[in-house]
């Protein structure tokens, strides 16, 4: 890229050498400066130009020329309102200057009027310069009356009352946002907030975050391609790329402080200006002409739009099976990890964007894939041959727990850089851990069945429990059990009563299967942090829930865990006895030997 030119300049109050003085003249200088910019703006180098247009300007701020050549410089540069006031400032120089009104600048008004969208105050101003011309500057002015007559035709024809019929009800709600947007309230912050039962006292006022759902997401992606690919055909794909390059951690690496906010602001700025550009199209040119002009025959557009729908359904419903056939595959196999993912991926990445039209018994499927999936959970709960009770971790090996959870620590060695723990080193296990949290929490807010609610709670109670927050996998799965009103016990000591909106999930998708497994889980967090008489409250309140599901092996596997639960609390007894007793005994010995040794002293 060529560098900007500039005048040298030499430090303090020295005096400037011969050798570095520019003999030349302001007159010949500004000649110089604009001809540059001329030459910068035809290579569409936007900000050159700009440049040394304004270093021109600064030379000769009259120069009417100078203005329109940095009005079509700022027009390339989608810089429209400093176009317009660039272009009348040098009609009004212009017409001082020569004492009648230039047709290329006049015509330059009119155009930047009709990039702005103005159609209406272009097609005036035309027919004002029409009066004001004649001869062969006339015709410019009626070439471009022609343009814009039949932008205005195009815009408020045929195609914007087929449009406004079928979109009326959604034009009137975007109306009236549109008119609150505009209302300015002159009254003071706390007043407004009084009247509309907010609080009124915080100064600094929260930003509320949009919250998008899956299917809306996925339908400004997809407008957004259809947007540009109706007016780009296969261009479509750059400006594409464009968008995501201001986001790409290849372009902006974190290690390059200063490079990376440049290429920011320049990616960023490149596709504002195509976006602007494009908007200019869509005024154009709207995407409801494009659709009128493309289906004229209003019976084959229906026969294909319904032949469109039967192909999507027929195979939503293929993959539907498909999905269903590879879960029981899985719980077949017993991969109950494969299974938990895979469904995490169907249901979180797919079902989500089907509405029950394209894809038809969806309510019916999230059942059976719930539900296959909560029997493969539950089949994992069972009770191994020659199981030992007596073992004092038995209750977690029925549960399936790590028995020993103590981890490695390496000591550190002064001067060896493999025994430090680097400062901004990242666990990948908890990475992963809080974006899936993030993604289920988002799914729960979004989510419509109630089995789909208690599939959630389930799998934030597992991943927190997975994670060694035992308080948050409690609060999780007493949300799927009971709803109203939970306590989270944060420690022996402290308890928090919370009240929850959620209501009774598993009681409302009726299913006793999807409760069994919270209760299961806040056994689980119990029972790895020895809180014996919670574990044997949690174990009583799943002994009948098993009952009902009417399966031996699952009441044989929670009387099992109560009497594991039992001999821990008994071997635990004994540990604690045998070592304080050998504590005792130490004690009296070491009294004993220290007796013994004061008498031979004295002796």
């Amino acid at each position: 890229m060529t560098s900007i030119v500039e005048i040298p300049k030499v430090k303090g109050d020295e005096p400037i050498p011969q050798w570095l003085k520019i003999d030349w003249s302001d007159e010949v200088l500004h000649d110089i400066y604009r001809d540059w910019g001329t030459y910068y703006s035809r290579r569409r180098r936007e900000n050159f130009a700009l440049h040394y247009l304004n270093k021109a300007l600064d030379l000769e701020p009259r120069d009417h020329m100078t203005l329109y050549k940095r009005c079509q410089t700022k027009r390339k540069a989608a810089q429209m309102h400093g176009a317009l006031q660039d272009s009348r400032d040098a009609a009004k120089l212009a017409l001082e200057a020569d004492g009648e009104e230039k047709a290329v600048i006049q015509l330059d008004i009119c155009d930047v009027l009709y990039e702005l969208n103005q159609f209406e105050n272009s097609k005036a101003a035309l027919h004002n310069n029409m009066r004001v011309f004649s001869g062969n500057k006339r015709k410019s002015f009626e070439h471009r009356v022609v343009v814009v007559d039949g932008v205005i035709e195009d815009v408020t024809g045929g195609a914007m009352t087929t449009f406004f019929s079928k979109n009326l009800k959604t034009a009137n709600i975007v109306n009236e946002m549109m008119k609150q947007k505009l209302k300015v309230d002159t009254r003071p912050l706390w007043k407004v907030l009084k009247e509309q039962g907010q609080c009124d006292v915080q100064s600094i006022q929260d930003v509320e975050e949009e919250l998008l759902s899956p299917m809306e997401i996925a339908r400004r992606k997809r407008a957004f391609n259809i947007f540009h690919q109706s007016y780009l055909n296969d261009s479509w794909i750059d400006v594409l790329f464009m968008k995501m390059l201001a986001k790409n951690p290849n372009l902006l690496l974190p290690q390059c402080k200063e490079s990376s906010y440049f290429l920011y602001n320049i990616s960023r700025k490149q596709y504002d200006i195509v976006r602007k550009f494009m908007k200019m199209l869509q005024s154009r040119s709207p995407l409801y002409l494009v659709n009128y002009l493309k289906n004229r025959n209003k019976g084959m557009s229906e026969r294909y739009k319904e032949a469109y729908l039967y192909r999507v359904q027929y195979q939503t419903h293929r993959t539907m099976n498909m999905v269903l056939k590879q879960i029981r595959v899985l719980r077949k196999a017993k991969k109950l990890q494969l299974l938990a993912k895979y469904v995490e991926e169907v249901m979180g990445d797919y079902v989500v964007l089907k509405t029950s039209r394209v894809m038809c018994w969806k309510f019916e499927f999230i059942n059976e894939v719930y539900n296959t999936l909560a029997l493969a959970l539950a089949e994992q709960l069972r009770v191994p041959k020659n199981f030992n009770l007596s073992s004092s971790s038995a209750i977690l090996r029925l549960l399936r727990m790590p028995t020993d959870k103590v981890k490695d620590f390496v000591s550190l060695v002064f001067g060896d850089r493999s025994t430090h723990l680097e400062p901004d080193a990242n666990d990948p296990a908890a990475n992963r851990a809080k974006n899936l949290i993030a993604r289920l929490e988002k799914r729960m807010v979004f989510a419509k069945y109630s089995i789909e609610k208690c599939y959630l709670l389930h799998q934030l109670a597992q991943t927190h429990l997975d994670q060694g927050r035992h308080s948050e996998c409690t609060f999780n799965a007493r949300r799927a059990i009971r709803g109203k009103r939970t306590y989270i016990y944060i420690s022996d000591f402290i308890s928090f009563n919370l009240m929850l909106s959620s209501p009774l999930e598993s009681q409302n998708c009726n299913s006793n299967l999807w409760k069994f497994l919270s209760v299961v889980q806040i056994v689980k967090a119990n029972a790895i942090l020895h809180k014996l008489e919670q574990t044997k409250e949690s174990l009583e309140d799943a002994l009948p829930i098993a009952r009902l599901l009417n399966d031996s092996d699952l009441e044989l596997f929670v009387e099992t865990c109560i009497m594991c639960n039992t001999q821990d609390a008994i071997s635990k007894r004994n540990t604690l006895m045998a070592s304080r007793r050998g504590s005792r005994a130490e004690s009296t010995a070491q009294s004993m030997l220290s007796d013994q040794e004061i008498e031979q002293q004295y002796e």
